[in-house]
């Protein structure tokens, strides 16, 4: 089916082996509006059948007299009810009990009556994951109902819902806890939660020795309390016994109220091999146990986003403690990926890195510090690091002397910073006598290109340049940078380079610089091609 704007999605169906496909994944078309729930641009038509014909042919009824159209049938969100046709077309192609993987990432509504289908059809499924939109008004978020239900599949390993509304929460609660005894993988994704929708999604509490009462319990809180069991009774067996993956994103991992924390016992910490925690309140209070746990921490990739701005100066340096502390207490990793906000003095971090130089082959260090400038909106949110905080003196220390650099003794892979070109050269330095690093990523937060000059392209002489030809006026090519940047102008079809960068591109890929290096990637990756405008990829010529 191929792909069409505004319409039902683009699928793909993975076969294993290919007469008996086992995975049915719902992807976003190219030119579907990722960002939204198809209600948010859905128009009211009469019922039909629209598993061939385009929908957006079809009558509305703001477009006859008759009163709201009931002469002619029932009155449906067309394109909603397209896609629910579409879908159940495809499901109903499958044998009952064929299906072990369903994915649905077409960030919009999942339609009742495709679960209600796979838990009569395909109970014993073993891999859910859905992509919603959280702000979809299609449904009263008073009622705290959405007609799901996913009560019936109980033998889920693999499970991830990615940013569900708060009606969604006792659906999630319902299915880890069903399935806790043999769930491998669980990702909850709180995508865009934040202080104002708590306050929104209140939640409905029911007492054991009372009727139901409004509590002000924030409903992520009530989520956790949930999933992790930490409520107020006594606390009881190991939550996830076979878990090997947690990845959560805006989870508090304590109860505020109950004051109990998310523990190493309740998540299999002898089994557990990648550990996702982004911006979770509490984080740092399941890393120390996981410290003081007696069983050895087997993690082997772990990443820790904390974007919290206008953190204070002694709450950011206990929150690089607990990591710091954390990283000291075993061994193994192979992937760390850390995003933090506020004063780290990176050298001092990057010296934990040590414990783990037999194992590590990547390592991500994102640092955001708060705009100074108020002035603008988007500056509120904070800015990247390009300055790794490093003295001039310390930098003379690690350009001489090698082997001061905690970097000295690691043999990663992948590196990924938000060091500007002009400070990556000393930095990188250990790599020129290795043959491990393969790619760099210079990070740059997209969100931020507006207020922020690229590293990468020099969009000053770009539109310097753009001026001149539209005066219709010859371009001086007397200095060096500007000949260069008229020929990349017209090679690439690109803005021209920083001459930093085009410094550092030329010396790292050159003969004095690190020989087993392909790849400089720059830029802000996330959200498919969202920021590719501000993108780079860069790799040695043949």
């Amino acid at each position: 089916m191929a792909p069409q704007r505004d319409l039902p999605p683009a699928l793909a169906i993975h076969h294993n082996p290919p007469q008996f496909p086992k995975t049915l994944r719902f992807e976003v078309g190219v030119e579907a509006d990722a960002m939204h729930c198809v209600h948010a641009h859905d128009w009211l038509g009469y019922m039909g059948n629209w598993l061939e014909k385009d929908p957006r042919l079809h009558d509305t009824w703001e477009g006859r007299s008759d009163s709201f159209g009931y002469q002619r049938g029932r009155l449906v969100r067309v394109k909603y009810e397209c896609l629910a046709q579409r879908t159940m077309a495809m499901l109903k192609r499958f044998e009952d009990g064929q299906l072990e993987t369903f994915i649905w990432n077409y960030t919009t509504c999942i339609p009742s009556e495709v679960l209600e289908f796979l838990s009569l059809k395909h109970p014993s499924i073993q891999s859910l994951s859905f992509t919603t939109d959280p702000f979809c008004s299609r449904f009263n978020r008073w009622s705290r109902t959405t007609g799901l239900s996913l009560s019936a599949f109980r033998k889920v390993r693999r499970f991830s819902w990615k940013a569900p509304m708060g009606c969604h929460f006792g659906n999630i609660t319902n299915l880890v806890q069903t399935n806790a005894d043999h769930l491998e993988e669980l990702e909850v994704d709180l995508q865009s939660w934040s202080r104002q929708w708590e306050d929104r999604e209140a939640r409905v509490i029911r007492h054991k020795t009372s009727s139901e009462e409004w509590a002000k319990v924030p409903a992520s809180t009530m989520l956790s309390r949930e999933t992790f069991g930490l409520d107020s009774g006594p606390p009881g067996k190991a939550c996830f016994p076979k878990l090997r993956s947690l990845k959560l994103t805006r989870v508090p991992l304590r109860d505020g109220t109950t004051k109990k924390t998310a523990t190493a016992s309740s998540i299999n910490l002898a089994g557990l091999t990648s550990l996702t925690l982004r911006m979770c309140p509490y984080w740092t209070f399941l890393l120390e146990d996981m410290v003081q746990s007696t069983t050895a921490s087997q993690v082997r990739s772990l990443e820790i986003l904390d974007f919290c701005l206008q953190t204070p100066n002694v709450t950011a340096v206990n929150k690089a403690t607990a990591l710091t502390q954390f990283l000291d207490s075993f061994d193994g990793l192979e992937e760390l990926f850390i995003s933090n906000c506020g004063p780290t003095p990176v050298l001092e971090f990057w010296k934990h890195l040590v414990g783990h130089a037999s194992t590590l082959k990547a390592f991500v260090h994102h640092q955001r510090i708060t705009d100074q400038d108020d002035e603008l909106l988007l500056s509120r949110k904070g800015r990247d690091l390009s300055d790794p905080g490093i003295s001039e003196i310390d930098r003379d220390r690690l350009r001489h002397n090698t082997a001061q650099n905690p970097f000295s003794s690691l043999n990663l892979e992948f590196i990924g910073l938000t060091c500007a070109p002009e400070y990556l050269k000393n930095i990188l330095l250990p790599f020129v006598s290795k043959r491990s690093l393969k790619v760099l990523h210079i990070r740059n937060t997209g969100s931020s290109t507006g207020t922020s000059p690229s590293c990468v392209f020099d969009k000053a002489l770009e539109l310097r340049i753009i001026q001149v030809e539209q005066k219709e006026e010859e371009v001086p090519v007397s200095l060096r940078d500007i000949s260069t940047a008229i020929r990349e102008r017209k090679e690439w079809k690109t803005p021209p380079l920083q001459q930093s960068f085009r410094d550092f591109a030329y010396w790292v890929f050159g003969p004095e610089g690190i020989v087993s290096l392909e790849y400089i990637i720059a830029g802000d990756l996330s959200h498919g091609s969202r920021y590719s405008e501000s993108n780079a990829l860069i790799f040695r010529s043949a």
